[in-house]
């Protein structure tokens, strides 16, 4: 077994509900804290990852590496990393906060669906919130490397949170079910500088640009030259619309997410229609299928009611 040493154990966990399938195959549950008090226990959320068998320790070690990296980041615009395990069946665990809302993924689906697109100031609030959360994450010299759609979560307050810090180098080394005459081929991750370069945090900000302009423009495939990038914008306001091209076409664009943060901010004040954070919880709110609380938020409620204490409970329920 390989315990990462920050942690001898995982945290003691009951199962509360199954979550499904993530993004990369990964088994998750949701679960609730046993060695936390009661009075500030949240549930949390365990992922489960099958790595391809026999991998040897120096294979695994950019993932545990990236991963020991993230558990010390703190900041609201990050879901925490509490700790992770690799046991002897090559299996990954990973226990990380549990964030209420929905994936960025599916509220852009939802928008899609009804067929209209988010407002600019809803884009930019949730551009500005995750440059945030990568701005405090590269001051650890810690990157994302995968910033996507599903991996931000928009909660029922317009509250956005980035998750799944240090789990990039997992792609290539997760388990592929193939027949027994072709085993599983491990790609070693590709180290393009040292952790927190230049060029890897610069990746993390156009990762973040190319989600916006899917979310601003509509488009399920984001260019990635200047022609199909000034296609896309073509609708866009101009504030918004130069922010987007510095970052991604690298001219003159934010070098920072310091400075992505700044700029996008600077659209919500001068350059694009904006009436406050009430009107992007109304935003979100008015979205199909959605609603201040979804069906597991509602549970996760209960289910904390149920195993808080007696006397907990009594300061609970009134509430």
């Amino acid at each position: 077994m390989s315990v990462l040493p920050f942690a001898s154990r995982l945290p003691a966990f009951a199962p509360l509900h199954p979550l499904g399938r993530g993004p990369l195959g990964e088994w998750v549950s949701l679960v609730w804290p046993l060695e936390q008090d009661a009075v500030d226990a949240r549930p949390l959320v365990v992922k489960t990852f099958l790595l391809a068998s026999g991998l040897a320790p120096e294979t695994r070690r950019p993932l545990e590496e990236a991963l020991t990296r993230a558990v010390p980041l703190r900041h609201p615009g990050i879901a925490r990393l509490h700790g992770f395990q690799v046991d002897v069946r090559d299996t990954l665990t990973v226990v990380s906060d549990y964030v209420p809302g929905c994936s960025l993924a599916t509220a852009r689906r939802r928008v899609l669906g009804r067929g209209g697109r988010p407002s600019e100031a809803f884009v930019c609030h949730v551009g500005a919130e995750v440059a945030g959360a990568l701005q405090a994450a590269h001051g650890a010299r810690v990157v994302h490397g995968d910033v996507h759609a599903h991996r931000i979560r928009v909660g029922p307050r317009g509250e956005v949170t980035l998750t799944d810090f240090g789990l990039r180098p997992a792609r290539p080394l997760l388990r592929r079910f193939t027949s027994p005459s072709r085993p599983d081929v491990v790609e070693l991750p590709v180290r393009e500088g040292a952790v927190g370069s230049s060029v890897e945090t610069r990746e993390d900000l156009r990762a973040l640009g190319r989600v916006l302009l899917a979310l601003v423009s509509g488009n399920t495939v984001v260019p990635e030259d200047a022609a199909g990038v000034d296609a896309a914008l073509g609708g866009v306001s101009p504030a918004l619309r130069d922010v987007l091209r510095g970052v991604l076409l690298d001219e003159r664009g934010a070098d920072s997410a310091a400075g992505f943060q700044a700029a996008l901010r600077d659209c919500m004040g001068n350059g694009v229609e904006c009436h406050g954070q009430d009107a992007m919880v109304r935003e979100l709110a008015a979205l199909p299928g959605s609603g201040p609380l979804s069906p597991v938020d509602v549970y996760v409620g209960a289910a904390s009611v149920m195993t808080a204490s007696a006397s907990v409970r009594g300061r609970t329920l009134p509430s």
